[in-house]
């Protein structure tokens, strides 16, 4: 290293440490990211996690697309190729592009359902697993149609000058497009207006796309453009799926199937001039959002009024008990079951705390506890016990993860896990034996099977066979002799009611297959009870199993809509959707209406319009039983992918960006990760050149990386001089991680030990007396946590704790090295959503032989120390300030007000310093760009020198 010495009067410490000076250029930088990197930016690098790493992986490969997945999967993937080439034609035709040739990656050992569309590398990412509360449609068709769908929207921007661009920097130029011209109403809305349109059902046509929009325009009004663009924290705001797919359809009815099409090609011709999305040169058209929103909820709300006048005068005089509190936020309170005469149990959510079950008595609610992650919102009750399917992470592997079963006793409070590494779902208890579950097993081939569980073993004990047919199940439900086992199951068909019998094993089908969405069948006092949607709106409905009716009996008349239900005596208790979320509502159980059981699948006008513009239904007549060559698909040679660069510095990871160049790799399974470049650090002003790889692929995670640039540190001495160290170094290491995690109840527990090796060259100009010039270090990390789940609107963990310790060292007698130790404890504020936080810091460093960068973060205020020991804490007090949904124009659109006040304190070898302030920070968003982000300032003090200081803080919350 080489130390000078610089005889210049030092600079007050108020100069270093203030940082106001850099507002102007803080404030440059801002609009930079704001425009040029949202969302879709980072987003488009998303590394959905890795796949378990002793799946072997096959291939089939056609000039239209590819698929890639296990092994084992053969005979679904060749079915599901089949569908691919079916709706190649159709998918892409309204926006006038053909979908692109791009890999679908299929993940089969999973407990959730999921798609995803990304593009740097560009591939299609589908969790096969179907969820019990999917409409009535295949999942793997739905998400064939949804996926490709995003594919052939990004792929029309491919056009003039976007393409020039395309090919010169790679596939991230797509990503740039999108965040910056394309709005995710659009992206997302147009996909689901896809899956509405090419099938006989689809999002569009459930009340899920109508009720929530419905509920908030007439008891709340309609929000203001930002909000309904960005949500809210404190009111429930309907999904950017549930505004873009009323826009897109909305535009289509006014217009024609091709308008979208028009504007998609039009931003990737003339994008340079900075066009705005929604105009169209070649039909002189301008879409402006802000008509468009109003003139789509005048046409709603006509249509929403005219059916509350209609629900008004046919509506009966059915009297009705609120049987859940009165909150004063939005919450659900979901899955009613009845404990006695007098008392409810219900799982209840909010943006305000986490999922918790409840006891409700005369309006009056306890908690009983939090529990874990409830798949699908569904649990079971008997006599004291409660039973549901609880989300469970691999200890490694991302994309593989169960849903285990899990009971709580009630009386001993006890949470017990019955079952381990399975992937079960909808449990339901035996009505005379509790020791016996029915529930849903996914198998390997995302297959579905009615299984009889004993609670005591966690052995399945029965399996029903269903003639070997390849479906869906959800929500088995007893009879009360324990003679059979009602279910849902769902196919191309729709979806139909059947019964298997407990004895011989027999199948029977008690309603026909249709497209309508049912759900959460019921047996009581010889009737079958169940959701339906059949004019509309969720309401409950019953089969009479006695007599084998031809009718279909109707129990409900909900206003927006019914989300679960149970009974006490000769009552109904039923979740019933509002505004202000689902309540608890007690009412008697009577007949209200009947309709025919062959009654067909509801329409909503938008739906119907879209439908008749695509003139193509997916059904399974279209599709052609194909054999698909296929092959095996080899990871070694596919382990490199490059696909992007970038005149920038772009760290993935971090989510920072820079000046510099920037180029990349990722392999299409996700385990082989590669980027280099320059980057150019303004505030230290040097050069650094880097490469880091990185390979997930076995169970230790292996990280290699290579740095070379100019390195230097300042000493601050109790004289007016500086001494300054400054060398160039060459840092090239390897770090071999083994993660582990896991979750009990609703917390969340990890550990990672880490390994590490560098070689470090040193070329200084000067020689110091103990410096290294070439010397290996050799090193330890341990990582620990365990943190309860977070509600929406926490700012940080309200109760945790996690430790990390870093030890690295010189493989030589010089001795440089590095201890850090870093301990962080949460724990609850005075009031909802406020959180203490606290850590505690040691760092032992060798500045004289060597100075590692340091591994923890040193006392507010305080800069240009580079001590030898270091130890002190931090007190941070979290809270939010207000919820405004402050809209200023166009231009900013603000959350959440949030605060933390902090002190610090530390000792720099020999001296301690300490700090105090605050933090104000803001949620917002920015000239409507989709992308969340986070500005503020931090005030603060430093006592020992007098000093005030101020920073300008900002993230991106990605």
């Amino acid at each position: 290293m080489i130390f000078r010495k610089q005889r210049e009067a030092k600079k007050s410490r108020s100069q270093r440490q203030n940082c106001l000076w850099l507002l102007p250029f803080a404030i440059h930088t801002l609009f930079f990211f704001l425009l040029i990197f949202s969302n879709n930016t980072f987003s488009q690098y998303y590394n959905s996690g890795t796949d378990n790493g002793f799946i072997k992986w096959r291939q089939i490969k056609t000039d239209k697309f590819q698929i890639i997945y296990p092994d084992f999967y053969e005979k679904k993937a060749q079915e599901f190729a089949s569908v691919l080439q079916t709706v190649h034609n159709v998918v892409g035709k309204s926006l006038n592009a053909p979908p692109p040739n791009i890999p679908f990656l299929l993940h089969t050992n999973t407990a959730y359902s999921n798609g995803l569309s990304v593009w740097a590398p560009k591939r299609i990412e589908l969790w096969m697993t179907t969820s019990p509360t999917n409409y009535a449609y295949p999942w793997s068709w739905q998400l064939a149609i949804h996926e490709w769908r995003h594919s052939v929207q990004v792929y029309a921007l491919k056009k003039g000058v976007s393409k020039a661009l395309i090919n010169t920097f790679g596939e991230h130029i797509y990503g740039l497009l999108l965040g910056i011209y394309i709005p995710n109403w659009f992206l997302e809305g147009d996909a689901v207006v896809a899956e509405t349109a090419l099938t006989p059902t689809g999002r569009g046509k459930t009340p899920d796309f109508n009720m929530y929009f419905k509920a908030q325009v007439m008891d709340k009004g309609r929000y203001c453009l930002d909000k309904a663009l960005h949500g809210s924290m404190k009111d429930f705001v309907p999904d950017h799926y549930i505004l873009g797919y009323h826009l897109v359809s909305f535009t289509r009815e006014k217009y024609d199937k091709d308008i979208w099409g028009d504007m998609l090609e039009n931003v990737g011709r003339n994008f340079w001039k900075i066009q705005i999305f929604g105009d169209s040169e070649k039909r002189k058209i301008k879409i402006n959002e802000q008509e468009l929103y109003n003139e789509m909820l005048d046409t709603l709300s006509r249509k929403w009024k005219e059916e509350d006048k209609l629900y008004y005068e046919n509506k009966k005089d059915i009297p009705s008990k609120r049987l859940s509190s009165e909150t004063n936020f939005y919450c659900n309170y979901l899955s009613p079951k009845k404990i006695n005469d007098s008392t409810i149990l219900a799982l209840k959510t909010s943006y305000y705390e986490t999922p918790k079950l409840v006891e409700i008595t005369l309006n009056k609610e306890e908690e009983i506890f939090s529990p874990g992650r409830i798949l699908h919102s569904y649990y079971d009750s008997r006599e004291g016990y409660l039973i549901w399917s609880e989300y469970k992470p691999h200890f490694r592997w991302e994309n593989q993860n169960y849903a285990d079963l899990v009971e709580y006793d009630a009386n001993k409070k006890q949470y017990n896990l019955i079952t381990q590494s399975k992937r079960l779902y909808t449990p339901a208890y035996n009505p005379k034996n509790p020791n016996v579950i029915a529930a849903i097993e996914d198998d390997a081939l995302n297959c579905q099977h009615l299984v009889i569980i004993d609670k005591t073993t966690g052995n399945i004990i029965k399996k029903f066979q269903d003639n070997g047919e390849c479906v869906s199940l959800s929500y088995p439900a007893w009879d009360d002799k324990n003679n059979n086992i009602y279910i849902i199951k769902s196919n191309e068909q729709g979806k139909s009611i059947g019964r298997f019998n407990m004895f011989n094993d027999s199948y029977t089908e008690i309603l026909a297959p249709s497209f309508n969405n049912i759900s959460k069948p019921t047996y009581y006092n010889d009737r079958l009870y169940f959701i339906g949607d059949y004019n509309n709106t969720y309401q409950v409905y019953s089969i009479d199993l006695k007599q084998n009716s031809y009718y279909l009996y109707k129990h409900t008349k909900s206003r927006y809509g019914v989300m679960d239900f149970t009974f006490s005596g000769n009552n109904i208790i039923i979740s019933d959707y509002t505004a202000d979320g689902s309540i608890i509502n007690l009412q008697p159980l009577t007949v209200v209406d009947s309709i025919a059981k062959n009654t067909s699948t509801p329409m909503f006008p938008l739906a119907d319009t879209i439908t008749k513009q695509e003139n193509f239904i997916l059904t399974k007549e279209y599709i052609k039983d194909t054999v698909w060559e296929s092959k095996k698909y080899r990871k070694l040679s596919h382990l490199f992918n490059f696909h992007s660069w970038a005149p920038l510095y772009i760290n993935i990871d971090s989510k920072d960006i820079g000046i510099g160049v920037s180029a990349f790799s990722q392999n299409l399974l996700g385990t082989s990760t590669l980027e280099g470049g320059y980057k150019y650090l303004i505030e230290e002003k040097r050069d650094e050149y880097f490469v880091d790889y990185t390979y997930q692929g076995w169970y230790p995670i292996i990280k290699c990386s290579f740095k070379y640039g100019k390195r230097n540190i300042i000493f601050d001495t109790v004289r007016n001089y500086d001494y300054y160290s400054s060398w160039d170094e060459y840092n090239a290491g390897i770090n071999i991680e083994f993660p582990y995690s896991w979750t009990l109840n609703n917390w969340n527990y990890y550990c990672k030990y880490s390994f590490l090796y560098s070689l470090r060259s040193i070329t200084p100009g000067y020689n110091f007396v103990d410096a290294l010039t070439l010397f290996n270090t050799s090193g330890f990390g341990l990582s620990w946590g365990v943190i309860q789940s977070m509600a929406s609107n926490d700012i940080v963990p309200r109760w945790g704790q996690t430790l990390n310790l870093n030890f690295q060292r010189s493989i030589t007698s010089d001795n440089a090295h590095i201890i850090a130790i870093n301990a962080t404890t949460y724990i609850p504020g005075f009031a909802r959503n406020n959180s203490f936080q606290i850590d505690l810091n040691f760092q032992k460093n060798s500045p004289t032989v060597y100075y590692f960068p340091n591994e923890v973060a040193f006392t507010r205020g305080v800069v240009g120390k580079f001590p030898t020991y270091f130890y002190g804490g931090k007190i941070n007090y979290n809270l939010p300030l207000s919820y405004p949904d402050l809209a200023i124009g166009w231009f900013v659109y603000i959350k959440r007000l949030t605060a933390r006040g902090f002190f610090d304190f530390g000792v720099f070898d020999n001296e301690y310093i300490n700090s105090f302030g605050t933090d104000i920070q803001m949620d917002f968003h920015f000239l409507r760009l989709e992308q969340a982000f986070n500005i503020g300032i931090r005030l603060g003090y430093v006592p020992q020198e007098k000093n005030f200081f101020a920073n300008l803080l900002f993230n991106i919350n990605i």
